[in-house]
């Protein structure tokens, strides 16, 4: 009986080990909070902004905390950090004429490692320079 105990409360151990192993693996594969937070705030802009095609960052939710996995985003696998942003035609209509978007620049500058930021068809105004970074910018 005694035996049969201990072999129950190792089982249980792995299992809960394996769990907390689980939960932990996770949540590391998790982007940043600075950048899941920016990425809000530029789901936001494009609201505010009444965009067309805001409709395409729905998934960006306080809810979904892993934005590396959210539409138009790609993050490092080591690092976890964005460097890919595709937001191409959020701003755009097909069928009607949208108003130009006045570009907010600084609402990209917690993305330290970007490489790919892709704001075409978003009418949008205003400049963004790419002053010798490695970022590859497309309007």
């Amino acid at each position: 009986m005694v035996k049969w105990s201990v072999m129950k409360m190792r089982q249980m151990w792995v299992w809960m080990l394996l769990m907390a192993m689980a939960f932990v693996n996770d949540r590391s594969h998790c982007c940043l909070e600075e950048e899941r937070s920016s990425l809000l705030e530029i789901k936001a802009w494009f609201n505010h902004a009444g965009a067309a095609g805001s409709y395409e960052l729905e998934g960006w939710d306080k809810e979904h905390f892993n934005c590396c996995n959210w539409n138009g985003v790609v993050c490092d696998n080591t690092t976890n950090r964005v460097i890919e942003l595709r937001l191409e035609g959020v701003n755009y209509d097909f069928f009607n004429a949208v108003e130009d978007l006045d570009l907010n620049a600084s609402l990209f500058l917690p993305f330290k490692e970007l490489e790919i930021l892709d704001l075409s068809a978003n009418q949008l105004v205003g400049g963004l320079k790419n002053q010798g970074s490695m970022v590859s910018i497309f309007f």
